[in-house]
């Protein structure tokens, strides 16, 4: 019977091609937008948080006022709290730290050519400098990062290299900050528009040129590692007491673990994707409307057809369901195209985001996001077609086959 369904299910599609076409084109534009975001979002997380996974054993540490996390690639500062050497001293000294890189900020004036402009920089130890920025997520788009006991040796960011002056800075080129000359070893790549947009405005330098540079020694952050990160959120409470003591303040400083910032990436990300994809809904809604449309005219159309057939047998359930049948089998097709327009437009979506925001977005399809566009595709087509369908069953086969 259900064979028999089928079969009668795709002679009426062919018999009303050009109909059945436009049905199943609403179906495809609906899964092929739950498709596509789907993998872009997927793509977004795994690619982020597969990068800052490596760092899962840091805590970020500053005063309440300064950002400092890898996500803005540098610090906007505020207010005149700084750490002190006491606060690093009994850091170190906390069991499970297993070291602690202070980070120095400032404001600084950069020239080359004759020209100058105003930049952030910031001082890190060289070896922290390639943890926390050589991630692919941030990154060089050339040279390479001072190697401890370098001196006089800055790693820029790609607006400094490419849009503050007339001529590209390069790798090897010399430039003045603060009057004093620095070898360019490396160039980050171009953030843009993305959550790690302050690196392409900032030059990092070590921490031991940083204070002979600026004489300033006041503390902005502090990046600490862990031994075991099973107990960096503990570490992190344990960071937040002794220098909220250490100055007599509550919430002076904020530990920040990475465990809880990909938590909160994952949340926005998240969040975003499922209002992307409710936006996306609204398009199946109009498809249902359209395949209910489609079969209540082919109910119709097929009035004494379906009077024939209840007159030599046909119950109301085998009505119902050659129906249905119908119905869901236009989704399943326009949900398959769908599918592969949905594969096809990830791909271009982040080819334009990786454009337009930097960074190397890669959409990832999984089974999970093909079989709910497949899934949501038929349950669209069986619910649609449920209404006609029921008409259809209940139709007298007396009327039905008198119906002109």
């Amino acid at each position: 019977m259900l064979r028999d369904n089928i079969n009668l299910a795709i002679k009426n599609i062919n018999e009303r091609k050009f109909r059945a076409f436009l049905t199943l084109l609403g179906i495809s534009i609906g899964i092929m937008a739950i498709v596509s975001l789907m993998g872009i979002g997927e793509g977004m997380q795994q690619s982020i948080t597969g990068e800052l996974s490596s760092l899962s054993d840091t805590i970020f540490v500053s005063t309440g006022k300064i950002s400092a996390t890898p996500m803005g690639g540098g610090f906007s500062k505020g207010g005149e709290e700084h750490l002190t050497d006491r606060d690093i001293s009994d850091i170190q000294h906390i069991q499970n730290v297993r070291d602690v890189s202070p980070i120095l900020f400032s404001n600084a004036i950069v020239s080359y050519n004759g020209e100058s402009a105003s930049v952030s920089l910031l001082g890190i130890d060289a070896e922290n400098m390639e943890n926390i920025f050589g991630m692919d997520v941030l990154g060089l788009e050339a040279g390479e990062f001072p190697e401890d006991g370098e001196q006089n040796k800055c790693v820029i960011g790609y607006n400094i290299a490419h849009n503050y002056f007339d001529s590209d800075i390069k790798i090897g080129s010399k430039i003045k900050i603060d009057g004093k000359s620095f070898v360019v070893s490396g160039i980050y790549k171009e953030q843009g528009a993305g959550f790690s947009t302050q690196t392409d405005d900032n030059i990092h330098i070590t921490t031991r040129d940083f204070k002979k540079l600026t004489g300033e020694e006041n503390i902005s952050a502090a990046i600490v590692r862990v031994y075991d990160v099973k107990e960096a959120e503990s570490t992190a409470d344990e960071i937040e007491e002794y220098i909220d003591e250490n100055h007599g303040e509550d919430n002076f400083i904020n530990a920040i673990t990475m465990s809880s910032i990909i938590d909160s990436i994952q949340q926005v990300l998240s969040t975003i994707q499922i209002v992307l994809l409710s936006i996306a809904s609204i398009s199946l809604i109009v498809a249902s409307i359209g395949i209910m449309n489609t079969m209540l005219t082919s109910v119709m159309e097929r009035t004494r057809e379906i009077g024939i057939m209840k007159a030599i047998g046909a119950t109301n359930k085998d009505v119902l369901l050659i129906f249905i049948t119908e119905g869901i089998i236009i989704s399943i097709i326009g949900g398959a195209i769908g599918i592969l327009l949905g594969i096809i437009g990830s791909k271009g979506m982040s080819a334009a985001l990786t454009h337009a925001m930097g960074g190397d977005l890669t959409p990832v399809i999984t089974i999970t996001s093909v079989a709910l566009g497949l899934g949501v595709a038929i349950f669209v087509g069986m619910i649609s077609s449920l209404y006609p369908a029921r008409k259809a069953s209940k139709m007298s086969p007396i009327e039905a086959v008198r119906y002109e």
